[in-house]
């Protein structure tokens, strides 16, 4: 394995597997329900390719659920509005990677008539499975379509990266960060994740649980040389959903945008690969359960779409600084979720030593694909 990302070609987007189509049902009707203690999804399909992805908080959501600031939300949509104008322009469709990003799909508040008395945020988008679901199903078919779904978001990525976090709104807060930031001092009100916590301070030590400290401080403090820039403010597999034409990919987004460091949506991502790539590995969970996936082309294809043809050969050195220690700190957000929303498993006592092996290194095993 390479020490670093290469930039490999990105791969055409294949035709979409059967078992990706929902069957055909006369008006709308549920086709997946899933969740935890923080938000439950309910995948709705309403006919010729339409399908909803209804976000409602569970009981121990602690905040609203907000659009971006309208300034950022008018952004985003200038974003979307170049990708949809150059994929057109350019043809591009199944098999062509000019132009072509994934489209971004913005949440709207839903109806009472949707979600009931909690509230919450509605996606429509054409498809009813995220590229978590895809990329370690075991099926052929559905990986490529996954791996060619995150080079589309690694352009994505960047666009919105280029652009400067210069609103009149303040920057939000990023939620994930909070999250860990709150576990670590003690804050949170959770059980299992006061418990992981003690854990993880035992696993850790003094220095490495610092260390984890420091970092998340600092990401929540204003950027330095080069600014804020937008950010989606959580980018992942669970939010990225292939169209089943197979022709383009949607990211769902909105209830996370922030500005800050472009170093924290890219390392989200690849700190989630990693841990993917992790688990599999030490067999821990569903992807040490499940068929064997190649992690390093899907963490590789969101690089290619990530980096400028010019930077492809600096690979790593290209790459914003501190991606590293964002995807570290994407490892020890999940782990903390996972304990607070889910509950306990005794896989978190290796997860924990994963996030203690992974800080030890100042996060470099999460650049080595």
């Amino acid at each position: 394995m390479a020490d670093g990302p290469q930039a490999a070609p990105v791969p055409e987007a294949p035709a979409v597997p059967a078992a990706v189509r929902p069957a055909g049902a006369a008006g709308s009707v549920t086709v997946r329900e899933y969740g935890t203690r923080y938000l439950r999804i309910s995948v709705r399909y309403h006919g010729d390719a339409r399908f909803s992805w209804l976000r409602v908080p569970g009981p121990a959501h602690d905040r609203p659920q907000t659009a971006p600031p309208p300034a950022a939300g008018a952004a985003l949509r200038r974003v979307d509005a170049a990708f949809a104008d150059a994929a057109s322009g350019a043809g591009a469709g199944a098999g062509s990677g000019a132009g072509r990003g994934a489209r971004l799909a913005l949440g709207e508040r839903a109806a009472a008539s949707e979600s009931g008395e909690r509230g919450g945020v509605v996606y429509r988008v054409p498809g009813a499975v995220s590229v978590a679901r895809l990329l370690p199903s075991g099926d052929d078919t559905a990986y490529r379509l996954s791996v060619w779904a995150l080079a589309d978001l690694g352009r994505t990525l960047r666009q919105l990266h280029d652009v400067p976090w210069e609103f009149a709104e303040p920057v939000p807060p990023h939620h994930g960060v909070g999250r860990l930031l709150a576990w670590i001092s003690g804050t949170a009100p959770d059980g299992d994740g006061a418990r992981l916590r003690a854990l993880a301070h035992d696993r850790l030590g003094a220095r490495l649980w610092t260390r984890l400290t420091d970092w998340a401080v600092a990401a929540q403090e204003p950027p330095g040389r080069g600014g804020a820039v937008l950010l989606h403010g959580a980018p992942s597999t669970g939010w990225l959903v292939p169209s089943p034409a197979g022709d383009h990919s949607v990211l769902l987004t909105g209830e996370e945008v922030t500005g800050g460091d472009p170093a924290l949506d890219l390392g989200w991502v690849l700190g989630e690969l990693h841990e993917l790539r992790s688990a599999a590995a030490r067999g821990l969970g569903a992807a040490g359960q499940g068929p064997p996936v190649d992690y390093p082309a899907a963490a590789q294809a969101l690089l290619a779409g990530y980096l400028r043809e010019e930077d492809a050969a600096a690979a790593v050195e290209a790459l914003p600084a501190g991606t590293a220690r964002a995807a570290t700190l994407r490892l020890a957000v999940h782990m903390r979720d996972f304990a607070s929303f889910v509950g306990w498993h005794e896989d978190l006592r290796r997860y924990a030593d994963l996030l203690a092996e992974t800080l030890d290194a100042d996060g470099a095993p999460t650049l080595r694909w």
